[in-house]
């Protein structure tokens, strides 16, 4: 994904947005120092006050970032931004199973499209990203992380920002289910499918890449449906479910 001229209306958001979506996207990676002011100011044709407004508004998201002498960098992990409290009361089952319906419509295609636009580059980030996974399962919360990365990087690879943008206004909504749903069933489903996706990127296969990804959400939907029941069974008895 590169950086596109920038035109002069609403300048501010339409910078603060094409950095967002570098990072958001995987252009800009964990741990990379992004471009210098100086380098933004002349890949955007913009002022320095604008770009020191996109990098404030970047690091407020946590998104980056800013150390003294040193630059701006993409933050490494948003582990505390998943897994806070909060998102585990911000909608209910019923939102929560609609999201997960909406998965499998939306990544299933977005799968799809990866396969026949993914470049080679963005296939060695999801190997990469699929090596972490297998090196993170005794640690739940690393590899959830690790496991929500990877679709990022499937929606990425559609060359669209637009699908990066849709996966990130709900990845917060479901990671805390993800990662109860982890740590009651373990990860054997989750490296399954990863690694199967992964294959069928890898060999350009639409077809596979997309049932493989609607399988994978249809089963994500039926665990957290079990799951769901399980807990209201315990709330009805008296009990308390797993955290």
């Amino acid at each position: 994904m590169g950086i596109v001229e920038i035109k002069k209306i609403n300048v501010g958001e339409q910078v603060y947005q094409q950095m967002k979506n570098q990072i958001l996207a995987g252009e800009w990676m964990p741990g990379e120092k992004i471009p210098s002011e100086h380098m933004l100011m002349s890949m955007f044709s913009v002022s320095r006050g604008t770009v020191r407004q996109a990098v404030q508004k970047l690091a407020g998201e946590n998104l980056i970032e800013t150390r003294r002498g040193e630059g701006s960098f993409v933050r490494v992990n948003r582990l505390v931004d998943y897994f806070r409290p909060a998102f585990l009361f911000s909608v209910d089952a019923h939102e929560m199973e609609e999201i997960y319906a909406f998965r499998s419509m939306f990544e299933s295609a977005t799968a799809e499209v990866a396969a026949r636009k993914a470049t080679e580059e963005q296939v060695r980030r999801l190997e990469k990203n699929y090596q972490r996974m297998l090196r993170e399962t005794d640690n739940y919360e690393q590899y959830v992380h690790t496991d929500l990365e990877f679709h990022m990087l499937v929606c990425a690879c559609t060359q669209n920002t637009l699908a990066a943008q849709i996966y990130n206004s709900y990845e917060n909504l479901i990671a805390p289910s993800i990662l109860h749903t982890t740590q009651t069933i373990g990860v054997g489903n989750g490296l399954k499918y990863h690694s199967l996706l992964l294959e069928a990127i890898r060999n350009r296969d639409p077809q596979k890449a997309q049932a493989v990804m609607r399988e994978h959400m249809e089963n994500n939907l039926r665990q957290f449906k079990k799951l769901a029941a399980g807990q209201g069974r315990d709330a009805a008895e008296g009990g308390g479910g797993p955290g």
